[in-house]
């Protein structure tokens, strides 16, 4: 049977309760919000979702299904580490804790992606055996048509390893073609090669777990230059063609260009949500490129526009306007590869990755409807001392 996680604090029996309701409405701002609102189902053929057209189509490389649907509030029954393993039954493991709610932020409906045991008809407790994920579903044109130069788009995702073996974080894309099946978001679909903007794991598979910018141009995937080459770093021109591993593989970016992703979250639970933000100028950069920003929130973290540009002025490669040039760049009026593409051709929402859940997509034009604040916490005062009960309102 699947259990459900309530998170709460509690003191002293005696207490007295006052709640607080923050209330947030969506707007004309708000773009996309797709919360993945499906019942426990699989996600192949639902849509519906603001600001989409058509439906969800996915692929999962360890289950013939595609991707599952998870409700809100239900933990998955993933298990991770050898100890849920049938080949370890008697190891200690530890179940994945995430159940589709973020402490900071607003949520509804459910989380998708990796299936939980029990959808491929085994216990509850095992691992996730999944492989590569990528699913994508269409833009509605009136989203399109407000990818206009001068203008900025912002997007979020919550983003969580859904097992871990050999995961990937989930990245997803704003873009003209899905990525192509199974290859872990090195390419996309289309003879000619799709493009795309968005941001989060790589390639180089060394930097999977990673949170940066990147962007697809001619089906070829671009980040900032100045990673590895032939082992010497900063002499890389920005476009990884190859899924690499090392430390030092040409293209691989160091801990100073990314921000990491967490796994566990501060209660030493597996399973952590990690909020994706990322921001998009049109056509604002010199020259006129666009400008690509992201970043990742804990759901410990205060989200607002402030934070968000302290989290760049540390690490300021996670914005392509600071990207500076390659020794040897791929294009000599383009050194610092940075993005200029044709915004009004991007018609599809994709996410690509391995073993990992995703929830909460939102596309808008402002910080605050892409960053919505959790919508319901309840304070108890208790006898000596004040204790937060976080109630998550469900939709």
């Amino acid at each position: 049977m699947k259990s459900s996680r309530i998170r709460t604090v509690l003191t002293l029996a005696a207490v007295a309760m006052a709640a607080l309701v923050l209330t947030t409405s969506a707007n004309a701002d708000l773009l996309v919000y797709e919360p993945f609102d499906y019942g426990d189902n699989w996600l192949d053929g639902k849509g519906g979702a603001l600001g989409t057209v058509g439906t969800w189509e996915s692929n999962d490389t360890g289950c013939a299904d595609g991707w599952r649907v998870h409700p809100q509030g239900q933990l998955t029954g993933i298990a991770v580490n050898a100890g849920y393993d049938a080949n370890f039954p008697d190891v200690p493991g530890i179940l994945n804790m995430f159940d589709g709610t973020v402490a900071n932020l607003a949520t509804s409906g459910g989380f998708a992606g990796t299936p939980g045991p029990e959808d491929r008809g085994l216990a509850y407790g095992l691992d996730g055996c999944s492989g590569n994920l990528d699913a994508h579903i269409g833009l509605d044109p009136s989203v399109t048509d407000t990818f206009q130069s001068g203008t900025t788009t912002w997007f979020s995702y919550v983003g969580v390893h859904a097992w871990d073996r050999n995961q990937g974080s989930p990245t997803l894309m704003i873009s003209t073609d899905p990525t192509t099946d199974g290859s872990r978001g090195v390419g996309m679909h289309t003879d000619g090669g799709g493009n795309g903007i968005g941001g989060v794991g790589g390639p180089p598979r060394y930097n999977l777990w990673d949170v940066y910018p990147h962007y697809f141009r001619d089906g070829l995937h671009n980040q900032t230059p100045g990673g590895y080459q032939d082992g010497v770093l900063g002499d890389h021109n920005g476009i990884v063609t190859a899924f690499a591993s090392s430390s030092n593989s040409n293209g691989v970016l160091d801990a100073n260009d990314v921000r990491a992703w967490e796994r566990y979250d501060a209660g030493g639970e597996f399973g952590a949500p990690n909020i994706i933000v990322g921001k998009i100028e049109w056509d604002a950069d010199t020259d006129g490129y666009d400008i690509i920003t992201v970043v990742s929130f804990q759901e410990t973290d205060v989200m607002d526009e402030a934070a968000f540009d302290a989290l760049v002025a540390l690490k300021p490669t996670l914005s392509s306007k600071n990207w500076t040039v390659a020794v040897t760049p791929a294009d000599p009026l383009n050194p610092s590869n940075k993005p200029d593409l044709v915004q009004g051709d991007f018609d599809t929402l994709n996410i690509s990755g391995t073993k990992f859940f995703v929830d909460e997509i939102r596309i808008a034009t402002t910080f605050e409807e892409v960053a919505v604040p959790e919508p319901a916490t309840m304070s108890i005062l208790a006898l000596g001392g004040l204790a937060l009960l976080r109630r998550r309102r469900k939709s």
